[in-house]
């Protein structure tokens, strides 16, 4: 008896736990917007790369339907950029007749682009409707990347589809602050004290035509060839050195001639005959 009543109590136990579970699961809030089956969107154009300063790029946008029943549509743009700041982002909604009406939630480093009215298209099987987009980056925009993530939303607010791409940002780099001057190459150090000697001698020229005589101080700084200096023992060096090379060949040459003599007579054959012992 006493088991049976254990085993019910454990019973009742599990199916609360089940209903507590499927009660909070009721509780928890489901996503706000989901895509529905039988459309596509797809983006038909998008820029290779985007230029700080360049002129405006078209992004381009295709939702398709394969339903029977027409509906309209809203598009909503997000934008994410990695690197330039949303305020160097410039998106124009355009339309056929000119420039469509949008909203723009800025929030970091997302933005939301909104159409203030429905598509002036209707959606339908075998029909399409384009969502046509001008972006622009400023000419301080840094280098990243873009990211683009159309949605399409019915009248009431029902996301029908999705999709998204990703281009780069080629923007321009700032000058690091305190960069040093380029150190002039040695070509240009060793010519600059040249230009400033025959500047110096041009002025020295021009300033005066009389002999200037120098100071006690200055005869030190005076090379001693402008004086006469000592001869240069040149010439006699490679006279003396001439001779020596020719008495070391005429040496050479008078022992080798001792040798020829000296092998000639160790080969002449004896000429008489000894008697033996």
């Amino acid at each position: 008896m006493r088991e049976g009543l254990i085993a019910v109590r454990y019973r009742a136990a599990l199916a609360a736990a089940a209903l507590a579970v499927a009660g909070a699961t009721m509780v928890l809030p489901g996503r706000a917007t989901a895509a529905e089956a039988g459309f596509a969107v797809r983006i038909t154009e998008l820029p290779a790369t985007f230029g700080a300063g360049a002129e405006s790029r078209s992004l381009t946008v295709v939702i398709s339907s394969d339903r029977d029943r027409c509906s309209k549509v809203r598009w909503s743009l997000l934008l994410r950029v990695d690197g330039p700041a949303l305020d160097d982002v410039k998106v124009t909604r355009v339309e056929d007749d000119g420039e469509f009406a949008v909203r723009r939630d800025d929030s970091g480093t997302t933005a939301r682009i909104t159409d203030v009215a429905l598509d002036p298209g209707r959606l339908c099987r075998d029909r399409t409707v384009t969502a046509r987009y001008q972006i622009r980056f400023g000419a301080g925009a840094a280098t990243g990347s873009v990211t683009f993530q159309p949605q399409a939303f019915t009248a009431t607010g029902n996301l029908l589809q999705e999709t998204s791409g990703r281009s780069p940002v080629v923007g321009q780099e700032p000058a690091a602050a305190g960069t040093p001057a380029p150190s002039p190459s040695p070509t240009e150090t060793a010519a600059a004290p040249a230009d400033e000697e025959s500047n110096s001698a041009e002025d020295d020229g021009a300033a005066t035509d009389q002999p200037v005589t120098p100071s006690p101080g200055d005869l030190d700084a005076v090379p001693a060839a402008a004086e006469g200096g000592p001869p240069s023992l040149l010439g006699p060096g490679l006279i003396v050195g001439a001779l020596l090379v020719f008495l070391g060949i005429g040496l050479l040459l008078r022992l080798r001639s001792r040798q020829r003599t000296t092998a000639a007579r160790l080969a002449e054959p004896p000429t008489g005959f000894y008697p033996l012992p």
